[in-house]
Protein backbone atom coordinates (compact mmCIF):
# COMPACT_ATOMS: atom_id res chain seq x y z
CA UNK A 1 0.00 0.00 0.00
CA UNK A 2 0.89 3.86 -0.61
CA UNK A 3 2.49 5.74 2.00
CA UNK A 4 -0.87 8.45 1.64
CA UNK A 5 -3.64 5.97 1.51
CA UNK A 6 -6.50 8.21 1.56
CA UNK A 7 -10.13 7.14 2.12
CA UNK A 8 -13.66 8.50 0.55
CA UNK A 9 -16.52 7.81 2.75
CA UNK A 10 -20.21 7.64 1.61
CA UNK A 11 -21.47 8.52 5.16
CA UNK A 12 -24.96 8.53 4.36
CA UNK A 13 -27.64 8.04 1.44
CA UNK A 14 -29.24 10.86 2.98
CA UNK A 15 -30.06 13.76 0.91
CA UNK A 16 -31.95 17.28 -0.23
CA UNK A 17 -31.33 17.24 -3.23
CA UNK A 18 -32.13 14.22 -6.47
CA UNK A 19 -29.33 15.78 -9.02
CA UNK A 20 -29.41 13.84 -12.37
CA UNK A 21 -26.23 12.80 -12.57
CA UNK A 22 -26.05 11.57 -9.12
CA UNK A 23 -23.67 7.98 -9.05
CA UNK A 24 -24.51 7.51 -5.40
CA UNK A 25 -29.22 7.57 -6.89
CA UNK A 26 -28.40 9.30 -3.68
CA UNK A 27 -32.21 10.79 -1.59
CA UNK A 28 -33.55 8.33 1.08
CA UNK A 29 -31.36 6.67 4.35
CA UNK A 30 -31.17 3.09 3.77
CA UNK A 31 -32.02 0.86 6.80
CA UNK A 32 -28.23 -0.79 6.87
CA UNK A 33 -26.24 2.48 7.42
CA UNK A 34 -23.34 2.58 10.19
CA UNK A 35 -23.89 3.28 13.39
CA UNK A 36 -22.68 5.52 15.39
CA UNK A 37 -20.31 3.46 17.14
CA UNK A 38 -19.72 1.30 14.02
CA UNK A 39 -18.14 4.81 12.22
CA UNK A 40 -16.00 5.56 15.13
CA UNK A 41 -14.56 2.02 14.92
CA UNK A 42 -14.17 2.30 11.77
CA UNK A 43 -12.19 5.54 12.09
CA UNK A 44 -9.63 3.20 14.50
CA UNK A 45 -9.51 1.00 11.99
CA UNK A 46 -8.43 3.91 9.20
CA UNK A 47 -5.99 5.17 12.31
CA UNK A 48 -4.19 1.66 11.96
CA UNK A 49 -3.97 1.50 8.22
CA UNK A 50 -2.23 5.26 8.23
CA UNK A 51 -4.86 6.76 6.43
CA UNK A 52 -3.81 9.97 6.15
CA UNK A 53 -7.42 12.11 5.02
CA UNK A 54 -11.05 10.93 4.84
CA UNK A 55 -13.13 12.60 2.02
CA UNK A 56 -16.95 12.79 2.61
CA UNK A 57 -19.29 12.71 0.04
CA UNK A 58 -22.99 11.64 -0.15
CA UNK A 59 -25.53 11.80 -0.19
CA UNK A 60 -24.99 14.53 1.92
CA UNK A 61 -23.13 14.02 5.01
CA UNK A 62 -24.26 16.72 7.36
CA UNK A 63 -27.45 15.29 7.45
CA UNK A 64 -26.72 12.60 10.07
CA UNK A 65 -27.06 14.17 13.56
CA UNK A 66 -23.34 12.52 13.87
CA UNK A 67 -21.34 13.63 11.05
CA UNK A 68 -19.39 16.68 13.42
CA UNK A 69 -18.89 14.00 16.10
CA UNK A 70 -17.15 11.54 13.39
CA UNK A 71 -15.59 14.39 11.63
CA UNK A 72 -14.21 15.19 15.43
CA UNK A 73 -12.96 11.74 15.89
CA UNK A 74 -11.34 11.40 12.59
CA UNK A 75 -9.51 15.20 12.93
CA UNK A 76 -8.34 13.83 16.73
CA UNK A 77 -6.73 10.79 14.99
CA UNK A 78 -4.48 12.87 13.16
CA UNK A 79 -6.39 12.88 9.60
CA UNK A 80 -7.31 15.50 7.49
CA UNK A 81 -11.18 15.33 6.78
CA UNK A 82 -12.51 17.21 3.57
CA UNK A 83 -16.04 17.16 2.63
CA UNK A 84 -17.82 17.70 -0.55
CA UNK A 85 -21.60 19.60 -0.19
CA UNK A 86 -24.47 20.93 -2.04
CA UNK A 87 -24.33 23.84 -0.67
CA UNK A 88 -27.50 23.79 1.52
CA UNK A 89 -26.30 22.32 4.94
CA UNK A 90 -23.91 25.31 5.63
CA UNK A 91 -25.93 26.15 9.51
CA UNK A 92 -24.71 22.35 9.95
CA UNK A 93 -21.21 22.69 9.36
CA UNK A 94 -20.36 26.52 10.07
CA UNK A 95 -19.69 26.32 14.02
CA UNK A 96 -17.21 23.47 12.89
CA UNK A 97 -15.64 24.71 10.17
CA UNK A 98 -11.93 24.11 12.20
CA UNK A 99 -12.41 20.65 11.30
CA UNK A 100 -12.13 20.81 7.11
CA UNK A 101 -8.68 20.61 5.60
CA UNK A 102 -11.17 21.86 2.80
CA UNK A 103 -14.69 21.85 1.54
CA UNK A 104 -16.29 21.53 -1.86
CA UNK A 105 -19.57 22.95 -2.82
CA UNK A 106 -21.18 21.94 -6.14
CA UNK A 107 -22.36 24.28 -8.68
CA UNK A 108 -22.43 22.69 -12.63
CA UNK A 109 -24.05 25.61 -14.27
CA UNK A 110 -23.35 29.65 -13.70
CA UNK A 111 -27.13 30.28 -14.06
CA UNK A 112 -29.55 29.69 -10.83
CA UNK A 113 -32.20 28.17 -13.06
CA UNK A 114 -29.82 25.67 -14.50
CA UNK A 115 -28.60 24.82 -11.66
CA UNK A 116 -31.67 24.45 -9.72
CA UNK A 117 -33.37 22.64 -12.46
CA UNK A 118 -30.21 20.29 -13.11
CA UNK A 119 -30.34 19.20 -9.03
CA UNK A 120 -34.16 19.50 -8.96
CA UNK A 121 -34.14 21.74 -6.38
CA UNK A 122 -35.32 25.42 -6.80
CA UNK A 123 -33.28 27.91 -4.61
CA UNK A 124 -30.25 25.47 -4.10
CA UNK A 125 -27.77 27.58 -6.34
CA UNK A 126 -28.28 30.50 -4.48
CA UNK A 127 -27.67 28.66 -1.33
CA UNK A 128 -24.43 26.97 -2.74
CA UNK A 129 -22.84 30.23 -4.17
CA UNK A 130 -23.51 31.85 -0.72
CA UNK A 131 -22.22 29.12 1.07
CA UNK A 132 -19.05 29.10 -1.42
CA UNK A 133 -18.50 32.67 -0.46
CA UNK A 134 -18.84 32.33 3.27
CA UNK A 135 -15.64 29.86 3.55
CA UNK A 136 -13.86 31.99 1.25
CA UNK A 137 -14.51 34.66 3.97
CA UNK A 138 -13.84 32.42 6.52
CA UNK A 139 -10.40 31.58 5.16
CA UNK A 140 -11.21 27.66 4.40
CA UNK A 141 -9.44 25.82 1.53
CA UNK A 142 -12.35 26.10 -0.83
CA UNK A 143 -13.49 24.25 -4.29
CA UNK A 144 -16.09 25.05 -6.52
CA UNK A 145 -17.02 21.17 -7.53
CA UNK A 146 -18.35 20.48 -11.25
CA UNK A 147 -19.48 17.72 -12.95
CA UNK A 148 -18.66 17.97 -16.47
CA UNK A 149 -21.97 16.69 -18.60
CA UNK A 150 -22.61 17.05 -22.47
CA UNK A 151 -25.04 19.98 -20.72
CA UNK A 152 -22.35 21.90 -19.53
CA UNK A 153 -19.24 21.50 -21.58
CA UNK A 154 -19.62 23.97 -23.79
CA UNK A 155 -16.68 26.66 -23.91
CA UNK A 156 -19.70 29.13 -22.77
CA UNK A 157 -21.38 27.59 -19.93
CA UNK A 158 -17.24 26.52 -19.14
CA UNK A 159 -16.34 30.47 -19.54
CA UNK A 160 -19.37 31.43 -16.95
CA UNK A 161 -18.38 28.96 -14.45
CA UNK A 162 -14.76 29.72 -14.52
CA UNK A 163 -15.87 33.50 -13.91
CA UNK A 164 -18.29 32.83 -11.14
CA UNK A 165 -15.46 30.84 -9.53
CA UNK A 166 -13.00 33.67 -9.55
CA UNK A 167 -15.99 36.17 -8.57
CA UNK A 168 -16.36 34.48 -5.68
CA UNK A 169 -12.45 33.74 -5.02
CA UNK A 170 -12.62 29.82 -4.28
CA UNK A 171 -9.03 28.06 -4.12
CA UNK A 172 -9.93 25.71 -6.98
CA UNK A 173 -12.44 24.72 -9.62
CA UNK A 174 -12.22 20.97 -9.31
CA UNK A 175 -14.12 19.39 -12.30
CA UNK A 176 -15.33 15.17 -12.11
CA UNK A 177 -16.35 14.21 -15.90
CA UNK A 178 -19.57 12.38 -16.22
CA UNK A 179 -19.95 8.56 -15.01
CA UNK A 180 -22.91 6.68 -15.81
CA UNK A 181 -23.91 4.64 -12.63
CA UNK A 182 -26.14 5.14 -9.78
CA UNK A 183 -28.97 8.34 -11.14
CA UNK A 184 -26.75 9.22 -13.78
CA UNK A 185 -27.33 5.49 -15.64
CA UNK A 186 -30.29 6.18 -16.41
CA UNK A 187 -29.83 9.74 -17.85
CA UNK A 188 -26.57 9.15 -19.60
CA UNK A 189 -28.47 9.67 -22.82
CA UNK A 190 -28.29 13.27 -22.67
CA UNK A 191 -25.69 13.29 -20.10
CA UNK A 192 -22.49 11.31 -21.64
CA UNK A 193 -19.93 12.68 -22.87
CA UNK A 194 -18.35 12.45 -26.28
CA UNK A 195 -14.51 11.67 -26.90
CA UNK A 196 -14.75 15.19 -28.69
CA UNK A 197 -16.84 17.00 -26.01
CA UNK A 198 -14.11 16.04 -23.06
CA UNK A 199 -10.99 17.15 -25.42
CA UNK A 200 -12.72 20.44 -26.07
CA UNK A 201 -12.93 21.04 -22.57
CA UNK A 202 -9.96 19.64 -21.27
CA UNK A 203 -8.15 22.09 -23.21
CA UNK A 204 -10.21 24.74 -22.25
CA UNK A 205 -9.31 23.54 -18.66
CA UNK A 206 -5.35 23.71 -19.61
CA UNK A 207 -5.76 26.76 -20.89
CA UNK A 208 -6.40 28.18 -17.69
CA UNK A 209 -3.82 25.76 -15.35
CA UNK A 210 -0.63 27.70 -13.36
CA UNK A 211 1.25 24.40 -12.46
CA UNK A 212 1.01 24.42 -9.19
CA UNK A 213 -1.39 21.48 -8.70
CA UNK A 214 -0.78 17.76 -9.59
CA UNK A 215 -3.42 16.39 -12.49
CA UNK A 216 -4.95 12.64 -11.13
CA UNK A 217 -6.52 12.64 -14.56
CA UNK A 218 -4.30 10.38 -16.59
CA UNK A 219 -6.00 11.12 -19.73
CA UNK A 220 -6.34 15.00 -19.29
CA UNK A 221 -2.09 14.77 -18.30
CA UNK A 222 -1.45 12.29 -21.29
CA UNK A 223 -2.53 15.27 -23.57
CA UNK A 224 -1.63 18.28 -21.87
CA UNK A 225 1.22 17.37 -19.68
CA UNK A 226 1.39 18.51 -16.08
CA UNK A 227 2.62 17.21 -12.77
CA UNK A 228 1.05 13.78 -11.15
CA UNK A 229 1.61 12.18 -7.79
CA UNK A 230 1.30 8.43 -8.77
CA UNK A 231 0.78 6.79 -11.96
CA UNK A 232 -2.73 5.62 -13.58
CA UNK A 233 -5.62 6.41 -11.60
CA UNK A 234 -5.70 6.79 -7.69
CA UNK A 235 -8.66 4.09 -7.29
CA UNK A 236 -7.47 0.90 -5.02
CA UNK A 237 -3.84 2.79 -5.38
CA UNK A 238 -4.42 5.29 -2.80
CA UNK A 239 -7.84 5.65 -2.62
CA UNK A 240 -10.77 3.46 -1.65
CA UNK A 241 -14.50 4.33 -0.71
CA UNK A 242 -16.67 3.05 2.23
CA UNK A 243 -19.83 3.20 1.02
CA UNK A 244 -22.61 4.16 3.71
CA UNK A 245 -22.92 0.21 4.94
CA UNK A 246 -19.49 -0.32 5.53
CA UNK A 247 -18.83 -2.25 2.28
CA UNK A 248 -15.60 -0.70 0.62
CA UNK A 249 -14.95 -0.07 -3.25
CA UNK A 250 -11.82 0.76 -5.39
CA UNK A 251 -13.56 3.78 -6.31
CA UNK A 252 -16.25 6.26 -5.78
CA UNK A 253 -17.94 5.09 -8.73
CA UNK A 254 -17.94 1.61 -8.17
CA UNK A 255 -20.23 -0.59 -6.65
CA UNK A 256 -18.05 -3.22 -6.68
CA UNK A 257 -17.34 -4.43 -2.82
CA UNK A 258 -13.76 -5.97 -1.27
CA UNK A 259 -15.09 -6.46 1.70
CA UNK A 260 -17.08 -4.38 4.48
CA UNK A 261 -14.43 -2.47 6.81
CA UNK A 262 -17.15 -3.28 9.92
CA UNK A 263 -15.42 -6.80 9.92
CA UNK A 264 -12.02 -6.36 7.82
CA UNK A 265 -8.73 -4.36 7.77
CA UNK A 266 -8.29 -1.96 5.33
CA UNK A 267 -5.12 -4.07 4.03
CA UNK A 268 -7.51 -7.21 3.88
CA UNK A 269 -9.95 -5.31 1.88
CA UNK A 270 -6.94 -3.54 -0.14
CA UNK A 271 -5.74 -7.57 -0.87
CA UNK A 272 -9.48 -8.88 -2.40
CA UNK A 273 -9.57 -9.52 -5.88
CA UNK A 274 -11.24 -6.51 -7.05
CA UNK A 275 -8.54 -4.07 -5.76
CA UNK A 276 -6.17 -6.56 -7.17
CA UNK A 277 -7.65 -6.44 -10.10
CA UNK A 278 -8.08 -2.51 -10.74
CA UNK A 279 -4.05 -2.30 -9.41
CA UNK A 280 -3.12 -5.13 -11.89
CA UNK A 281 -4.34 -3.47 -15.30
CA UNK A 282 -3.60 -4.37 -18.48
CA UNK A 283 -2.54 -2.63 -21.73
CA UNK A 284 -5.40 -3.58 -24.24
CA UNK A 285 -6.23 -1.96 -27.44
CA UNK A 286 -3.70 1.32 -28.26
CA UNK A 287 -2.92 1.31 -25.20
CA UNK A 288 -0.47 -1.25 -26.15
CA UNK A 289 1.24 0.74 -28.46
CA UNK A 290 1.06 4.45 -26.64
CA UNK A 291 4.06 6.29 -25.32
CA UNK A 292 1.94 7.75 -22.04
CA UNK A 293 1.16 4.25 -21.04
CA UNK A 294 3.64 4.32 -18.75
CA UNK A 295 1.99 7.21 -16.39
CA UNK A 296 -1.93 6.43 -17.57
CA UNK A 297 -2.16 3.23 -16.70
CA UNK A 298 -4.92 2.98 -19.28
CA UNK A 299 -6.74 6.28 -18.10
CA UNK A 300 -9.89 5.82 -15.40
CA UNK A 301 -10.33 2.77 -14.53
CA UNK A 302 -13.81 2.90 -13.20
CA UNK A 303 -14.78 4.42 -16.75
CA UNK A 304 -13.53 1.88 -18.59
CA UNK A 305 -15.16 -1.31 -16.28
CA UNK A 306 -18.32 0.67 -16.32
CA UNK A 307 -18.06 0.39 -20.01
CA UNK A 308 -16.12 -2.66 -20.44
CA UNK A 309 -16.56 -4.66 -17.28
CA UNK A 310 -13.26 -4.93 -16.49
CA UNK A 311 -10.28 -2.06 -16.09
CA UNK A 312 -8.08 -2.74 -18.69
CA UNK A 313 -8.70 0.36 -20.56
CA UNK A 314 -8.57 2.00 -22.76
CA UNK A 315 -10.12 4.57 -21.10
CA UNK A 316 -13.54 4.93 -22.98
CA UNK A 317 -13.04 8.84 -23.58
CA UNK A 318 -9.25 8.84 -24.65
CA UNK A 319 -9.07 10.50 -27.94
CA UNK A 320 -5.76 10.06 -28.45
CA UNK A 321 -3.56 7.41 -30.73
CA UNK A 322 -0.44 6.48 -29.88
CA UNK A 323 1.31 8.38 -32.86
CA UNK A 324 -0.22 11.85 -31.56
CA UNK A 325 1.97 14.50 -30.20
CA UNK A 326 1.89 15.68 -26.44
CA UNK A 327 3.22 16.81 -23.70
CA UNK A 328 4.97 14.85 -21.08
CA UNK A 329 4.06 15.11 -17.79
CA UNK A 330 6.39 15.58 -14.79
CA UNK A 331 6.01 13.25 -11.35
CA UNK A 332 6.50 15.10 -8.31
CA UNK A 333 7.04 15.26 -4.62
CA UNK A 334 5.08 18.34 -2.74
CA UNK A 335 5.42 18.76 0.86
CA UNK A 336 1.84 19.08 1.59
CA UNK A 337 -1.35 17.96 -1.04
CA UNK A 338 -4.91 18.51 -1.65
CA UNK A 339 -6.73 15.25 -0.58
CA UNK A 340 -8.33 14.53 -4.00
CA UNK A 341 -4.71 14.62 -5.61
CA UNK A 342 -4.53 11.32 -4.50
CA UNK A 343 -8.48 10.28 -4.36
CA UNK A 344 -9.76 10.13 -8.17
CA UNK A 345 -9.46 11.37 -11.47
CA UNK A 346 -10.12 15.27 -10.87
CA UNK A 347 -8.94 18.16 -12.91
CA UNK A 348 -8.08 20.63 -10.50
CA UNK A 349 -7.69 24.69 -12.50
CA UNK A 350 -6.21 27.27 -9.39
CA UNK A 351 -8.27 29.90 -8.83
CA UNK A 352 -7.19 32.24 -5.78
CA UNK A 353 -3.39 31.96 -5.43
CA UNK A 354 -4.13 30.71 -1.78
CA UNK A 355 -3.43 27.20 -2.80
CA UNK A 356 -2.64 24.68 -0.36
CA UNK A 357 1.19 24.29 -2.28
CA UNK A 358 3.22 25.23 -4.88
Amino acid sequence: MTDNLVAGWSFTNSCNLRCEHCYNASGKATEDELTTKEALAIADKLAEADVKAVNFGGGECALRPDFIEVCEYLSGLGMKVSYTTNGATFGIIEPHLGLFHDIGVSIDFADARKHDRFRRVSGIYDKAVSTMGKLVERGVDTEMVTCLTKMNCSQGELEKMYALAQNVGVDYWRLNRFRANGRGKDNKSYLALSKEDLKRAYQFLQDRMDGSVSVPEPLFRSAFGGQYLIEGDPSGFTAFRIQPNGEVTPSVFLAESGGNIKYLSVGEIMDSDVFRDIRDRKPEGKCGDCTSYDHCQGGDAGASFLEYGHFNGPDPLCWLEPGDARTDPVKYRPKDWNVHELYLCTVYVPISGNHAHS
